[in-house]
């Protein structure tokens, strides 16, 4: 039988409690002024990106690089959220990648929603700091590790009750820009580990519990689409099309052209195209069983034609871009070999694209049969 620790039952217990239904009083008594849902939605923001855009993203994955000062604001206001140092996050994060649905993972879902969600927050068990020796040596975060609780408890309580106070409402700014806005950074990132495990779709990793929910990536500032981003950890996106919100991915990159961020690590098209390939061959395989002979029968010789396509393409594709790496690297000739070499590069990812299309209408119209 798991024990808890009752300090932090109690405190991820009166953090909601005072936030909803303090704030709720609060409001009812004493009314509600311009300042505080403001304080509230910039301080989520804030400490939301600070633990996407820091915690996760730059210290965790390592999927960028930022100067000095970006990951001084980010390490602060990833401490406004209240979720531990940088340090002890990222080694419990990125154990849950290494060790994805085992036993060893220590927010896994198969130990349950509950679980998965917040259950192993408030665990009485030790507390294990390993796999974080790159981040140990960072003077920023040794800091953050050294002062974490006076650094957290000033910019989570303290520094909205000040704030409150500037307008005259010091107990208001502590309510919404304190309390309320704690409840709602914990819980909406908490859903990354319960929810975005448990529904969504996978269309980068079947055999994983990770999922694609596109709906949490608007309360945690792109992080809801998280198939991809267990499929292919290293790259800075989470939502890889143009229009996905993710707003740490935009962040990201508009401070590259400030030279504020540099190596940002992006994954190539034909590796996550090749992964949705395979995904939809895995799912092809798990139906094709409980179809009828015949039509099994049929759908295999589709299958297997389609998937000798798509090796020659893929096959292609990957010497090209070995290729391409070494011209870019010499430099092009001139501006028509540029255009042509990019011609090719993109003529290849669309006759890949288009078998990829296929493949997916015919796993469409297997489970018709179903």
């Amino acid at each position: 039988m798991k024990k808890y620790s009752w300090f932090m039952v109690l405190s991820l217990s009166i953090i909601p409690i005072i936030g909803i239904f303090g704030t709720s009083l609060y409001a009812y008594f004493h009314g509600i002024v311009w300042q505080e849902p403001i304080l509230m939605i910039l301080g989520w923001l804030l400490s939301g990106m600070g633990i996407t855009f820091g915690y996760h993203r730059l210290f965790a994955h390592k999927s960028f690089k930022a100067h000095p000062v970006i990951q001084f604001i980010a390490m602060l206001c990833g401490s406004a959220a209240l979720q531990n140092s940088v340090i002890k996050w990222c080694s419990d994060h990125r154990l849950h990648h290494k060790k994805l649905d085992t036993k060893e993972d220590p927010y896994s879902i198969k130990e349950g929603f509950f679980h998965a969600h917040i259950g192993w927050i408030i665990e009485d068990k030790p507390q294990v700091v390993k796999g974080v020796n790159d981040l140990k040596n960072n003077s920023i975060l040794q800091f953050q590790y050294k002062y974490y609780w006076p650094i957290a408890i000033g910019l989570s309580f303290i520094l909205p009750f000040i704030i409150g106070l500037y307008y005259g409402r010091p107990f208001g700014g502590l309510l919404w820009g304190g309390f309320l806005r704690l409840t709602l950074v914990h819980h909406f990132t908490f859903f990354i580990n319960s929810l975005c495990h448990y529904a969504g779709k996978r269309p980068f990793d079947f055999n994983t519990s990770a999922r694609d929910s596109w709906w949490v990536a608007y309360l945690t500032f792109g992080e809801g689409f998280h198939n991809f981003h267990h499929k292919f950890q290293g790259d800075y996106r989470n939502g890889i099309r143009w229009y996905d919100f993710d707003p740490s991915k935009w962040m990201i990159k508009f401070l590259s052209f400030l030279k504020l961020t540099k190596d940002i690590r992006t994954v190539a098209d034909y590796k996550i195209l090749n992964a949705r390939f395979v995904t939809i061959k895995n799912k092809l395989n798990l139906f094709l069983p409980k179809t009828p002979n015949k039509v099994s029968e049929t759908y295999k010789q589709k299958i297997d034609l389609l998937q000798n396509q798509a090796n020659a393409v893929y096959k292609k594709w990957v010497k090209f871009e070995i290729d391409f790496e070494k011209i870019k690297r010499k430099g092009f000739k001139d501006k028509f070999h540029e255009k042509s070499i990019y011609y090719k590069r993109n003529k290849l990812k669309i006759e890949y694209e288009s078998i990829l299309n296929t493949f997916s209408l015919l796993l469409i119209s297997l489970k018709s049969y179903i």
